[in-house]
């Protein structure tokens, strides 16, 4: 009998552990990530928290969905925020007072153009995900520049909502 509980003491602990961190998920504590490119360059991830991103609704009386990257968090020092006014599914168009990037630390660009949209084709009690398509004002060296071609972001965000908030 001793001889078998050797044996399966390793398969509970490993057990145990492998669980440990179910709690701290995103599906959870609520949060995700956003998956973003710059005019076609590398994919950056993006963590997001459970602040990051506010859904109509949950916590809160607003009728819009806002994304928001601290500068702090980024890597890169990237900040932004993206709201969509009455998000459903499909194509939706972006509030351009309230969408701009910081790309590296850089002057507050803001939203240009009639072709920004997020896509969102999932948007229920657990999970928010979407496609983003924004062009900005290329304000990347100090100061906007109208004479340079905008900048192009293209993203994907995956958002899970809280169980605490469902």
């Amino acid at each position: 009998m001793h001889s078998t509980f050797k044996i399966f003491v390793p398969f509970i602990v490993a057990g145990l552990t492998a669980c440990s961190g179910i709690n701290d998920s995103w599906e959870v504590k609520g949060g995700g990530y956003l998956k973003y490119s710059i005019n076609g360059g590398d994919e950056i991830t993006q963590e997001l928290e459970r602040n990051d991103v506010e859904i109509p609704f949950i916590r809160n009386s607003h009728h819009y969905l806002l994304i928001k990257v601290p500068m702090e968090r980024s890597e890169r020092k990237d900040q932004m925020n993206i709201m969509v006014n009455e998000p459903k599914l499909g194509k939706n168009g972006i509030i351009a007072s309230y969408t701009w990037i910081q790309i590296q630390a850089t002057t507050r660009a803001p939203l240009v153009g009639n072709d920004n949209y997020a896509t969102i084709d999932q948007k229920d009690d657990i999970k928010w995900t979407a496609t983003l398509n924004l062009q900005f004002k290329d304000c990347r060296q100090g100061v906007c520049n109208d004479s340079l071609p905008p900048i192009t972001f293209k993203g994907r965000l995956q958002y899970w909502i809280a169980e605490d908030d469902r």
